[in-house]
């Protein structure tokens, strides 16, 4: 898999699906996954948006396959859209199609202000503004681990999906390593990204689910400071509408993207 230096010592991981015609030019989709996820976390939405283009999924800094964070790691919302501005510049410079779901939601609305030029369109998906500020998630992955914490979330996370699905998710979040997790809960409700939406130039799609965590009002209330940006409502009660509904929301920013 290509990896990308980043500093201060570590690589970033991704893998690209590219399957249109070489003769052909066809725009490019990078996909940055949410927290305690990997570049498996988007498998459901390839098939939907490689009709479209070459999808890119990257595993952020200390998640998947990137370079493991230490717990006193300095981390920013300016270093991880920068990691994106990295990977964006190494796979298509002339600019690309850019998803975030849940936390990268605000990493990517930082990487489209800092990196306009990059950017040709966001897609935002069960996205939140302000990071959360659960002191018993820090709690539980310093005293018990990572899979613990996953394992009490997953039913709020993934409402409504197979006992299958939550364990594979569960697996799956599991594998990240104990010490990046505990320094992202550390910095994560110092997330705010509610400067950025006045900033945002290029056309934007906002993907969600009406859930008790994160309401539909609430996020057409910050949508609406996006400008030419839209709002697209999917079924389900869970929070992580990328995964409880990837074939809507697949299809949607599918959509969308060839509209552009």
């Amino acid at each position: 898999m290509p990896k990308l230096p980043i500093p201060p010592h570590g690589e970033l991981n991704y893998v690209i699906d590219d399957f249109a015609p070489p003769w052909e030019t066809t725009p490019t989709i990078l996909c940055v996954h949410g927290v305690a996820e990997c570049t498996r976390a988007w498998a459901p939405w390839v098939p939907f948006l490689a009709r479209v283009g070459r999808v890119v999924r990257m595993d952020q800094r200390g998640f998947g396959e990137s370079t493991a964070m230490p717990e006193d790691f300095a981390w920013s919302l300016d270093i991880m859209a920068d990691d994106v501005a990295r990977v964006i510049e190494a796979v298509a410079p002339e600019g690309l199609h850019l998803i975030g779901a849940k936390i990268a939601g605000p990493v990517v609305l930082r990487a489209a202000t800092r990196h306009p030029n990059l950017v040709k369109s966001l897609t935002l998906v069960g996205t939140p503004i302000v990071g959360p500020s659960e002191q018993e998630w820090l709690d539980t992955v310093e005293q018990e681990g990572v899979r613990p914490w996953a394992e009490g979330t997953m039913d709020a996370r993934l409402k409504g999906m197979s006992d299958a699905a939550k364990q594979c998710w569960i697996d799956m979040m599991a594998d990240t390593p104990q010490s990046t997790l505990v320094g992202f809960f550390r910095f994560v409700a110092s997330i705010d990204a509610r400067d950025d939406l006045g900033k945002i130039t290029c056309p934007t799609l906002v993907i969600g689910s009406d859930n008790a965590r994160r309401p539909i009002s609430a996020t057409r209330e910050w949508q609406e400071q996006i400008a030419n940006s839209e709002l697209v409502t999917v079924p389900g009660q869970g929070y992580h509408a990328a995964t409880t509904q990837p074939a809507a929301c697949a299809s949607a920013a599918a959509d969308f993207i060839s509209r552009l």
